[in-house]
Formats: structure tokens, sequence, C-alpha cells
């Protein structure tokens, strides 16, 4: 059973739709229970860590997206959501 992995969340705040890449923590029966308090970002310096960061996180993408509120956590990292904000108005 995984432990931790990197899922989509989403918060709607101020009336605004907003997304962000965060790690997720799971229980031993492998449900969602915490989420990391920051949004990821791809910056290493390693390439074959970054490499290896960037499949993770765009597994995140094939999974369920995760509802931010019920995790007790807030979008911080603006950055991080514009660009995924941006992606999913491509789409």
């Amino acid at each position: 059973m995984k432990e931790t992995d990197y899922r989509v969340v989403h918060w709607h705040e101020n009336g605004k739709d907003r997304f962000a890449v965060h790690q997720v923590f799971y229980d031993k029966k492998g449900n969602p229970q915490r989420i990391a308090n920051e949004s990821i970002t791809m910056e290493s310096d390693s390439i074959d860590v970054l490499k290896d960061q960037q499949f993770h996180i765009a597994a995140a993408f094939l999974q369920d997206i995760l509802p931010g509120q019920l995790y007790g956590s807030s979008l911080s990292n603006t950055s991080t959501g514009d660009l995924l904000r941006n992606f999913f108005k491509k789409s």
C-alpha cells in the first residue's frame, strides 16, 4: 500500500477555483489523510531527481482531484496554482 504520492488539490476561495499539486499522505487503508502545507515546486540540484519528480507529478493528473477544504489547508503557493489553472484552461 502506498504511503504518499502527489495529487491535484482543488480549493474554491473568494469565488474562484484554484488548483495545486501537493504531496498527500495515506492511512493504512489507502485513504488520503493529510496533504503537505506547501504545494510542490519543480526545483532540484539534480536533473535526475527533477525528471523523477516530473514523472510523479504527471501521475497526479491521472487520479481524482482532492478537495482542499477537507484537509484543513489553503492554497499557499500561488505560482504553482496559477500554472495549473492555466493548464486546465488549455485542456
